[in-house]
């Protein structure tokens, strides 16, 4: 039977998850996602590809970014939301931003529970976003205004 619930980390209150309990497949929407570092290896169709530090860093930063109420939130009631999906067992874990993930729920259960400890992503300031722009003109000189 196909299941709806809602991921631990989402970026969007009508983030919908599902789980299939005959197949024992979970789709966790950005949930346990992370950017890959290379094309290859986000193409490679298995997140056990990656090193587990590197998934379990590539995951963590996903969840600050994609989630940044994960920080201020209470983290015993955070926690709380993973106990469901601790509970389905998946065998395998599909994620937007992740190559299937086959028996590493486990691991990446551990890894997603320490999201709000784990420093906030804190995105370019206004020097930095007028670097990046300049950066994109003919020669990386900024635009005349």
């Amino acid at each position: 039977m196909l299941h709806g619930f809602r991921p631990p980390l989402f970026d969007n209150p009508a983030t919908v998850g599902f789980y299939d309990d005959r197949t024992r497949v979970c789709f966790s929407s950005d949930c346990f996602g992370g950017p890959m570092p290379t094309r290859e290896l986000a193409e490679s169709g298995h997140a056990n590809d990656l090193k587990p530090e590197e998934l379990r860093q590539a995951q963590l930063l996903w969840a600050s970014v994609d989630s940044p109420w994960v920080h201020i939130v209470d983290p015993v009631k955070y926690r709380a939301t993973i106990d469901p999906l601790r509970e389905m067992a998946p065998e395998i874990v599909l994620s937007t931003h992740l190559p299937p993930a086959v028996r590493m729920t486990t691991s990446m259960i551990d890894t997603i529970s320490t999201a709000p400890d784990v420093d906030p992503f804190v995105g370019p300031d206004q020097a930095a976003l007028e670097r990046m722009l300049a950066s994109f003109e003919p020669g990386g000189q900024p635009a005349a205004t």
